[in-house]
Order: C-alpha cells, then structure tokens, then sequence
C-alpha cells in the first residue's frame, strides 16, 4: 500500500477490488455462513462445504438462496474496505509525514574519510539522519485503528447479511423446530426491514453482535497486507517490487489471506454464531468470548473451532487475489491517466 495516490483513490480502488472479488465467491460466502452456524450441531450432523454445495444446489430456490443478502453483502464490503483503506492510507501518510519532520539520527555516526580506507565510506548521506517508512508497530497499529472504525461502521450491515444467509437453512430447522415459523416467513425481507426486525427484536444490541470478536479481527487486514508485502519482498526480485505481474499479484494476495485467516480463524466463527441470532433462552445470555470458546470446545472438541475453515479459506483465496489484482490495476490506470494527462499538457 506505500503508493502516491491519494487516500481516497486508494480507498475506492481497495472498495471497488473487494467488491468484485466478493461477488464471484458469494455463493462460497453463504455455504461457509451455513457451517459455521451448524457449529452448534454434532461433527457427525455437520456437513463439509461440498455437501453444503450441493445441498444449496438441489432446492427449487437455490439460486435465491445462494445470493441470499447479498445487496447486504456487498454495501457492508464496499462501505468497510473503503473506510478500511481511506483511514488507514490516511494514517500511514500522517506517520510518514510525522517521520520526515523528526528524522531518526544514524546510531553510529560515520566520520567522514577518503573511500576505501578502513572500509569507511565518505557518502554525506550515510552521516545525515534518516527518514523513515511506519516501522512494522506503527503499521500493526495503523491496521488495528482502521479495522475498528471500519468494522464499528458496517457492523450492523455484516449482522444483516449473516441473518440472510442463514434464513431457510433446512439443517437449522431440523435442529431449532421452532427456527422456522421464525425465519422463513422472512425470505422477502429487504435490508431496511431486516434492519427494523432486528432492531425491534433485539434493540441497538442485536446490530452490534459480534462486536467482541471483531476487535481482535481488526488484525487480520493489516496482517494480510503485511503478509503480501512481506511476501513480495521476500519472493520476487526488486524490479517487481512496485508492480509486480497480475499472476503473481493474485496468488500472493490469496495466500497471505489464508495465511493471516488460519490462526484467528476461530474468532470468525465466534462472530457469525454471534451474528447469527439463533441463540435463545439460556444461550442467550450474555457470555465471554473465552467461556464461547470454551464452550464450543466442550460441545464437539478442537476441530469444532475450525468448522467451515475450507469454505472460508476457499473464499478468502479468490476474494483477497482477486481484490488486490484490480485495486493495482485500477491505481495503475489513474497513474497512467495522470501522466498522459501531464505529457498533454507540457506538449
């Protein structure tokens, strides 16, 4: 993200790529949903994303049901990846500016002397202070800050659209009987009337579930963004650095998503249970997200905490790659645009 554009071109492009990505992997995203919910359930009751697949494929409605809240969906993606990338574009400019004004001295002086004697070099550049990018705490900050404005904004959105996601989900049924005079009269519910349902239901609470396990989350985009940028450097050579080929851009953007996901991966699922609203009389007593865990762990072990990983990481692989591809595409293009423009004018 160290670009010259302007936060908000780097904010729409970010917004405009994650958009995209999320639209081709909607389906992934509401079979995913569909299995971290049944989390609740047996292993042996729980179906793997293929079968949840083919589940969503053999109803009448599947193809309802496999866009189901995505006009949800894809405001809360658009709205929270533009926060996302405007505040922290933002920050990461202010911290550069803040370094440029109170440059960091060299540790070690360098007395000035002729080349190449005691292996001392008479550059003035190495005696003069240096200025530097956002050291990697400053940038774990900028992301954490910019994931909880983000989050905080569209979070009400997200819970819409996991509402959606689970409605007429035949396995919840059949676990919760009473789930279906509940959810299924509500297939036709637009954003504003899930909105006002939720709110009449719940209150302003019920908007804002899974807020808990979303502050930690807040890591997960700055993480992936230093993933991919750490990736780049380590990968490829330095003349690729700034504008690496589209097939490269794609595949370490999906693996530094999957490699930021795996490990903070069990707060994913905490937050959709949460979202989900399915929880009801003793279960819904407000409980921490350590006694959640430990719970969940109770009811079906360890790898219950992993339930719909595949789904996720599969969706993740294609959303991320692809985000990153057209955001360097779209800031590749107003580069070019901005000096076409220029080279007109000078002519």
């Amino acid at each position: 993200m160290n670009t010259t554009l302007p936060p908000f071109l780097q904010a729409t492009s970010g917004a405009l790529g994650s958009a995209v990505g999320n639209a081709l992997v909607y389906p992934l995203d509401v079979a995913t949903t569909r299995m971290q919910n049944n989390a609740r359930r047996p292993h042996y009751e729980r179906l793997n994303l293929r079968d949840t697949l083919s589940h969503l494929l053999s109803k009448k409605t599947y193809i309802s049901d496999l866009y189901s809240g995505i006009e949800a969906d894809t405001l809360s993606t658009l709205l929270s990846n533009f926060i996302y990338f405007y505040t922290y574009t933002s920050l990461q400019k202010g911290v550069h500016i803040w370094h440029t004004r109170h440059p960091v001295p060299p540790s070690q002086p360098i007395s000035a002397s002729p080349a190449g004697i005691g292996g001392l070099s008479s550059k003035a550049s190495e005696s003069l202070p240096r200025v530097t990018q956002p050291n990697p705490l400053e940038e774990l900050l900028i992301g954490v800050i910019s994931g909880l404005v983000s989050k905080g904004i569209s979070l009400p959105i997200s819970t819409i659209c996991v509402r959606q996601q689970i409605e007429n989900d035949q396995d919840e049924t059949n676990l919760n009987p009473n789930a279906k005079s509940t959810y299924n009269n509500n297939n036709k519910r637009s954003l504003v009337d899930s909105l006002r349902a939720i709110y009449a239901e719940q209150g302003i609470e019920g908007l804002f579930s899974g807020f808990t396990p979303t502050i930690p989350l807040t890591l997960l985009p700055s993480l992936t963004l230093y993933t991919h940028s750490l990736l780049i450097r380590l990968i490829l050579p330095k003349r690729y650095h700034k504008n690496p080929p589209a097939v490269v851009t794609f595949l370490l953007g999906a693996l530094s998503n999957a490699l930021a996901t795996i490990p903070l991966y069990p707060l994913v699922l905490i937050k959709v249970l949460s979202q989900s609203g399915r929880d009801k009389g003793k279960d819904a007593k407000k409980i921490g997200m350590l006694e959640t865990l430990v719970r969940i762990i109770r009811r079906g072990g360890i790898r219950t905490l992993y339930t719909g990983l595949e789904g996720q990481l599969v969706k993740g692989f294609v959303q991320q790659g692809v985000m990153m591809l057209v955001k360097q595409r779209i800031e590749q293009g107003i580069v070019k645009a901005y000096a076409s423009r220029g080279r007109a004018v000078t002519a």
